[in-house]
């Protein structure tokens, strides 16, 4: 079982440049203030609970400034003070735990073991030549940092990195802790709490390090590790249990890649592109591209609003490769899985020379280096302070949109003074306010004032690359809808798309809101349909053979696809319809819906097609995802008229 010590340190003669540590070896601690200058080490105590012994340093720090200045020495009756402190603090956070997990009783006479610490060490400044066993200390430091180079993880995380990478972890606490002393990386535990005092009671405040999440998501518990009052946290589960006796490490990058002799041929990796922009894509592409190479510090966040099919992916070029150029490495995180599998090869293709990986959940790639990474935003969690260049791809989807956890997550994968790129065909409200500007003339549609296509902050592509405007979808509302469908009644709206498309030799997605409607809609669908059964299919998250049936309707094997939201983002099937059908359901939202029509009409060689909303009763968001389509077509012709004048 590992045990925590907490110690201050205070100038040689107790003059109080004080403060508190917390170590897992306090020989390797005495060692390293040895090596740079004379202090005193005063023992406060040690705890099995990571948790624990990092609240207590807080609270010491504290009563360290409020009471004591650098002028004053500190006395044995102060630390005797401290001391009992730290003991006083115990019982406390003891007492509200046990509150919290009424009805359990505690492993232990108390929730929490506390050793007080009644010592002092006087560490003597000494130059001693290295002997092996530093020198062997000093080399593997180096080396872990190096593996653990813009990396956040937990500790059984950290030791599965070691390995994979075949770095030594001989005594790999001493190791870690001497990075964390020189203050080349961070140690946390994965579950913090403090206690939260008011005037109605007092309480203990839980927050995982890792995801953020705080409280109701976190579970309670008597822990096998630690053998004491513990707690994990329930959303981030899925990537590993953080507990209160967990170390999470935290190791900033503090080179750039391109130091790395691993990546020592990255000046060659060029873009190799065949492909050429429109006039449109050109200026936002070039827009990007000083963005990122702009060294002026302030300038940390930038939005690529383009609508769908107007190729945001090659808009990306450019900008990856300036960052590539100057020894940068490159993280796209993107929502889905499906994404990641999509993007990763396209990217390899136009820069062949560069190292590209994906990374997700089941992925064997999530613990090598790269030039590109490209995430599902879940795993981005396992990166700090890494990629000078860090893009969001679809920052309004699922599960990225309203999840502060993800939010936090990306914004420290950025390197301090990096560039954060969000890409999106319908960015939320939140970064349209921060990042877009409004036209100052009155150029009104509807009533509503139209955007800025550039500002410092943002470019804005309303049109698609082959310019033709967006296919604008038709609402029908038809009253008990639901009911004729389990009737078998005949939909006559939807029959006749289904039919149409299908005879002129089109392929048509079905959306529906619910898993448990793609079954039932399939059945429908076969009754009149029953000669052309074979050639349908459905699909949703859950489905065991989800990869093999989206792979067959790209081959055409299946014409027609009855599916959930799952496929509203990153499929391209050219020559196809969109049917939306129960569009006035909540999961489809104004941006899911102007996605899900941004299916239709994005080959030059058929730029139109068929979008269908049908919805039970009337709604706002499919009124409002034809207002936004109009809007940005309206846009795209004003811009053509502009560009006509110039």
């Amino acid at each position: 079982m590992r045990e925590y010590l907490l110690y201050i340190k205070t100038g040689a003669e107790k003059m109080l440049s004080a403060q508190a540590y917390v170590t897992p070896c306090f020989a390797v601690d005495q060692s390293f203030w040895q090596e740079r200058e004379g202090c005193q080490l005063h023992v406060i105590g040690k705890s099995p609970s990571l948790a624990l012994a990092f609240s207590l340093r807080e609270i010491v720090n504290a009563r360290l400034k409020e009471q004591y200045g650098t002028s004053h020495p500190m006395s044995e009756e102060g630390l005797a003070e401290l001391r009992e402190l730290a003991v006083q603090q115990v019982r406390e956070t003891a007492v509200l735990y046990g509150r919290d997990m009424a009805g359990v009783e505690p492993p232990g006479p108390e929730w929490f073991t506390w050793e007080t610490g009644d010592w002092s060490v006087s560490v003597t400044p000494e130059i001693v030549e290295d002997d092996g066993q530093k020198l062997k200390l000093r080399l593997a430091t180096a080396t872990i940092q190096k593996v653990l180079d813009g990396r956040a993880l937990l500790w059984e995380e950290t030791e599965t990195l070691l390995l994979k990478r075949e770095a030594p972890i001989h005594d790999l606490t001493a190791v870690l802790q001497r990075l964390v002393l020189s203050e080349r990386a961070q140690w946390r535990p994965g579950i913090r709490f403090a206690i939260k005092k008011s005037w109605w009671k007092h309480r203990l405040e839980m927050s995982c390090e890792r995801c953020g999440s705080r409280a109701k998501d976190i579970e309670y518990t008597v822990c096998h590790s630690c053998g004491q009052g513990c707690a994990y946290c329930t959303v981030c589960l899925g990537m590993g249990r953080s507990k209160c006796c967990t170390p999470y490490l935290l190791v900033p990058a503090t080179r750039e890649a391109a130091s790395d002799e691993r990546l020592a041929g990255r000046k060659t990796a060029r873009l190799h592109w065949s492909g050429s922009f429109s006039c449109d894509q050109a200026v936002a592409a070039e827009q990007a591209r000083r963005y990122v190479a702009n060294p002026r510090p302030g300038l940390s966040q930038f939005l690529i609003w383009a609508v769908c099919g107007a190729g945001k992916t090659e808009l990306l070029f450019p900008s990856i490769e300036v960052a590539l150029s100057t020894g940068g490495r490159v993280l796209i995180a993107t929502p889905r899985k499906d994404v990641v599998l999509e993007l990763a090869p396209r990217l390899q293709r136009v820069f062949p020379d560069a190292r590209v990986i994906a990374v997700h959940g089941s992925s064997l790639e999530k613990w090598e280096e790269a030039d590109i990474t490209i995430a599902t935003t879940h795993q981005v969690m396992r990166y700090y302070q890494r990629f000078p260049l860090v893009v969001l791809d679809e920052v309004d989807a699922f599960p990225f949109h309203n999840n502060p956890m993800l939010e936090r997550a990306v914004a420290r994968a950025v390197k301090p003074e990096g560039k954060l790129l969000f890409l999106s065909a319908t960015p939320p409200q939140y970064l349209q306010k921060r990042l877009v500007a409004e036209r100052k003339e009155k150029l009104v549609l509807k009533k509503s004032k139209l955007p800025l296509l550039r500002s410092s902050t943002h470019v804005l592509l309303p049109g698609r690359y082959h310019g033709s405007a967006l296919p604008v979808p038709r609402i029908e509302t038809i009253p008990g809808l639901y009911k004729r469908m389990r009737a078998n009644r005949p939909i006559s709206s939807l029959l006749q798309i289904v039919r149409s498309t299908l005879a002129e030799g089109r392929q048509l997605f079905l959306f529906v809101p619910r898993i448990d409607d793609v079954e039932r809609v399939l059945a429908y669908l076969t009754t009149f349909f029953p000669d052309l059964a074979s050639q349908m299919a459905g699909v949703h998250a859950a489905d065991p053979q989800r990869d093999e049936k989206v792979r067959s309707f790209r081959e055409k094997r299946y014409r027609l696809m009855v599916t959930t939201t799952i496929l509203e983002r990153g499929v391209t099937i050219p020559r196809s319809d969109v049917v939306v059908l129960g569009a006035e359901a909540p999961v489809f939202d104004e941006a899911s819906l102007v996605q899900i029509a941004g299916r239709v009409g994005r080959s030059s060689d058929d730029p139109t097609g068929v979008v269908l909303f049908l919805q039970a009763e009337r709604a706002a968001s499919p009124k409002a995802a034809v207002k936004q389509i109009k809007r940005m077509n309206q846009l795209a012709k004003l811009q053509g008229a502009q560009e006509e004048r110039a």
